[in-house]
């Protein structure tokens, strides 16, 4: 399912762009580093979930591991070049599970065995999953995951639908707004792109693309900078694309 849906190729696609746009990319990192340390200090030191791990390249796991009992990394796919660095790690456990609870699945196997069904049954359930968080959980940290969860969804029902700009916002808001909700406050350290910026070879800004279409909760404090996410145009032909984040603490 996961190989169909292509979310291997996205995930081996964000490594190697990291590579071509190291030194920006690292700034970036740094600051979603930083800002989840910040966010650490308040928290109970028992048991800290990672939502969207990925290639720990934003997490700072030496510091969270040796401040926390319990360090809880939770994504769709684990890199097997992870899983083998995590065995330095004995307080570093993995789960392999779906962050939009259990959405993906669903829509995998309605839209397989049964193409004919008519989109609005599909995605006016999608307000029904949820993401559990382990008991006892004292620090969650979603990592740079929630403007990104509808993606290769949208993309995947996309080529069995012909749907409306208005039924796709839709689902993008009701996933969104599960994830917020999921996020318990007091505990939660929250790090994502809110839009995407558009800019020509000489850095003029001609298209700005809101991401998140919800309203974020109140925060304790926060954070914001651009990410430059592809400054050789390799990603959108003739084009910059650069990403403004926000991180917030509540």
């Amino acid at each position: 399912m996961l190989w169909k849906m292509q979310y291997f190729s996205d995930q081996e696609g964000i490594m190697r762009r990291y590579i071509h746009e190291k030194y920006n990319w690292d700034l970036h990192l740094k600051k979603s580093k930083d800002f989840i340390l910040k966010s650490a200090k308040t928290k109970r030191k028992g048991k800290v979930v990672v939502l969207g791990s990925g290639w720990l390249l934003d997490l700072p796991l030496d510091e969270l591991s040796k401040q926390f009992n319990e360090v809880i990394l939770v994504d769709i796919i684990h890199p097997k070049q992870i899983l083998h660095k995590l065995k330095d790690y004995p307080n570093v456990i993995t789960v392999r599970e779906d962050i939009t609870g259990g959405l993906i699945d669903y829509i995998y196997h309605n839209l397989k065995s049964d193409k004919k069904k008519k989109q609005i049954t599909l995605l006016t359930l999608a307000n029904s999953f949820s993401f559990s968080l382990p008991k006892n959980t004292d620090f969650v940290i979603s990592l740079n995951i929630m403007c990104q969860l509808h993606i290769i969804l949208t993309d995947y029902i996309k080529r069995y639908y012909k749907l409306s700009d208005g039924v796709l916002q839709n689902l993008i808001t009701q996933i969104q707004l599960s994830h917020i909700k999921m996020l318990p406050k007091g505990k939660s350290c929250l790090i994502t792109d809110i839009e995407e910026e558009i800019l020509t070879k000489k850095n003029q800004t001609i298209g700005i693309k809101p991401l998140i279409q919800i309203d974020l909760h109140k925060v304790n404090f926060s954070s914001s900078w651009q990410w430059k996410f592809d400054s050789l145009m390799t990603y959108k032909d003739d084009v910059k694309t650069f990403f403004n984040t926000i991180a917030i603490d509540f």
